[in-house]
């Protein structure tokens, strides 16, 4: 009918919402609407709900987390059991064990988030600042000192202002302030470092797709679907990562290890991969050796663009 307006009654949480519904038996669900049988049933046949529905709890929320993110039921013994045995997850996974090890992109967000938490928090402790001449705790501001990205780069440099690739105005602004204030360049080090902090995570993210593209390009005769590749490249992450935490955890306390650290790192890595893309796409060892060549390659490429491209936003979002 013209003219005819439907009036939707507004929806409120009452009071009365917040209590546990008690259903008779032969109730409906409040889920689906099914009708359950004459004695009510646990979980709702038609959706899996469960029928005896509560307030959920702090412990609840907890127990919820926690079977989410680490999957308490077994499968996660399992998948750490198989974790560094290079191509085994990914074969089982394609094969259809789906349910009896963790799924790619879960075990790829528990480690990486894992790992970013230890790198974040596990530091050696910063050095004091060294005290002036007065002795008022602060260092003089060093006489060379350049915030740079790709293309942009402001700083001062024996005491002379460095602006380049920066509008005029902005040049001009800033060589008003460190006129005025010589640290100043060292507040916009920290704030730039919080901006590349946020973007850490999303580049990071982006590793793993960057890796399956790869994977595409170097098996492109196999006409495999790209859902091959990306649980390959979330499972060769995966084993990368608590390796390369660990590593990267002990140069960072002991220096003196760093180059050595870095070697096991790299080997480690190369080697892992190649096993994994041997057991799972196969064919011959030395046509996997020259693929392994080709995506180490465009792997580095990747990391270096994106980790610029992260580091010139940083900078940008800090000083335009």
């Amino acid at each position: 009918m013209h003219g005819a307006v439907y009036h939707a009654a507004p929806m409120t949480l009452a009071n009365d919402a917040l209590a546990p519904p008690h259903p008779p038996a032969g109730g409906i669900c409040p889920n689906c609407q099914d009708a359950w049988a004459s004695a009510r049933p646990r979980h709702c046949p038609g959706c899996g709900q469960e029928t005896d529905l509560r307030v959920p709890t702090l412990a609840d929320f907890l127990r919820e987390f926690g079977g989410h993110l680490l999957a308490s039921d077994g499968a996660l013994r399992r998948t750490l059991g198989a974790l560094f045995r290079p191509g085994q997850l990914t074969l089982a996974y394609l094969n259809g064990q789906r349910r009896r090890y963790l799924t790619p992109l879960r075990l790829f967000l528990s480690i990486s988030l894992l790992s970013l938490f230890l790198l974040h928090w596990l530091r050696p402790p910063v050095p004091a600042a060294p005290q002036t001449s007065a002795g008022h705790g602060t260092a003089a501001a060093p006489d060379s000192h350049v915030l740079e990205g790709v293309g942009i780069k402001l700083g001062v440099v024996n005491g002379e202002m460095v602006c380049e690739q920066i509008p005029t105005e902005r040049c001009n602004y800033w060589r008003r302030r460190l006129a005025a204030d010589p640290e100043l360049l060292q507040d916009l080090e920290r704030t730039s470092r919080s901006y590349r902090q946020a973007t850490r995570q999303t580049i990071f993210l982006a590793l793993a797709p960057s890796l399956a593209l790869l994977l595409r390009a170097a098996y492109w005769r196999r006409r495999l679907p790209f859902g091959v590749h990306m649980v390959t490249a979330l499972h060769v992450h995966c084993g990368w990562l608590p390796v390369l935490t660990v590593l990267v955890l002990f140069s960072r306390w002991w220096p003196s290890i760093d180059l050595p650290a870095g070697l096991l790192a790299a080997f480690t890595g190369l080697g892992f991969t190649a096993v994994s893309l041997q057991r799972v796409y196969g064919g011959r060892r030395w046509a996997t050796g020259l693929r392994m060549g080709v995506l180490t390659l465009g792997y580095l490429l990747a990391f270096v663009l994106l980790a610029g491209a992260g580091a010139t936003w940083s900078l940008r979002q800090t000083l335009l």
